[in-house]
């Protein structure tokens, strides 16, 4: 099954050879035997890679789940190993893979030197089942799921534009100056909505719809189009900091910044998760509150 999954992962019998460490021929007899063990065709072959057939599609989620149970029940009369091995897939935004996770990364793969990691970074939504990800890193509201969801903390938000779009379009000083601005749109999915800036008072939460000459649909480009010019954003203050000290964006409206995001972690519900995910999962709560996410 663990060779299965890595074919699936691989697209064929020579990179997943590669990734297990064994030779091309052992792959190819390896699914051969499975196949005919199942007496089914889990993969057609061609020229380039391998194609799943509807039963290997079914299959795959269910071997996951087998393999990632063995490795828990192996585990689980040691629920702090101090050990971990094996490979851990996780997904999280950008800005926190670049800003946050990956430099601090370096000390919690040389305390678990048989651990591998592939990261992926991107602020769209995850199918962790048909993607194989372990485990997501998400900052915002949530749509409904089955997945398991641990609060790693709470991200704060400020305002803040480009001195250029300042001095061509003024400051704005209080909420109501925002209708003669413009805001960077953002949304996870494209077409976005309507372009709103939200800020948080005594009175609650409040909206102002604005104007935007631009959407985008990650973090990077929400940063980078306000360094250009193109409006006002409301956006993590980690990710920002550097940019407001060296002064290539100017906090805006101080008094009046949106509620705090929380920050997810989210992993599929099973009987015993992995312990490389929970590890994983403790070790990002530590670097989120060291960062300020409490």
């Amino acid at each position: 099954m663990e060779v299965f999954i890595q074919v699936m992962e691989s697209g064929n019998f020579t990179r997943a050879a590669e990734a297990l460490a064994l030779p091309r021929s052992t792959v190819s007899t390896v699914i051969q035997e499975l196949e005919d063990r199942l007496g089914v065709q889990l993969l057609r072959r061609t020229t380039r890679r391998m194609v799943p057939t509807h039963e290997g599609e079914m299959f795959l989620e269910t071997a996951r789940e087998i393999v990632n149970n063995v490795e828990a029940a192996e585990q689980m009369f040691h629920p702090h190993p101090t050990h971990l091995k094996g490979k851990l897939r996780v997904d999280m935004p950008s800005r926190i893979g670049r800003c946050l996770i990956i430099p601090a990364l370096p000390a919690f793969l040389e305390a678990n030197p048989d651990l591998k990691v592939e990261m992926s970074m991107t602020d769209r939504i995850v199918d962790l089942v048909s993607q194989g990800v372990d485990c997501l890193i998400r900052v915002g509201a949530l749509e409904n799921s089955d997945l398991i969801c641990r609060k790693l903390g709470d991200v704060a938000l400020i305002n803040c534009a480009s001195p250029d779009y300042l001095a061509r379009h003024g400051t704005p000083q209080t909420p109501d100056d925002l209708r003669a601005h413009r805001l960077v749109n953002y949304a996870s999915r494209l077409p976005g909505g309507t372009p709103e800036w939200e800020h948080v008072d005594a009175a609650g939460l409040h909206s102002v719809e604005m104007r935007a000459q631009i959407c985008v649909d990650n973090a990077e480009a929400y940063i980078a189009a306000a360094i250009a010019g193109l409006g006002i954003i409301q956006v993590p203050a980690y990710d920002v900091r550097d940019l407001i000290e060296t002064g290539a964006l100017t906090e805006v409206l101080p008094e009046h910044r949106a509620p705090p995001m929380q920050l997810s972690f989210l992993y599929a519900r099973r009987r015993n998760a992995p312990a490389r995910i929970m590890a994983f999962q403790d070790w990002a709560g530590a670097v989120m509150a060291q960062a300020g996410m409490n």
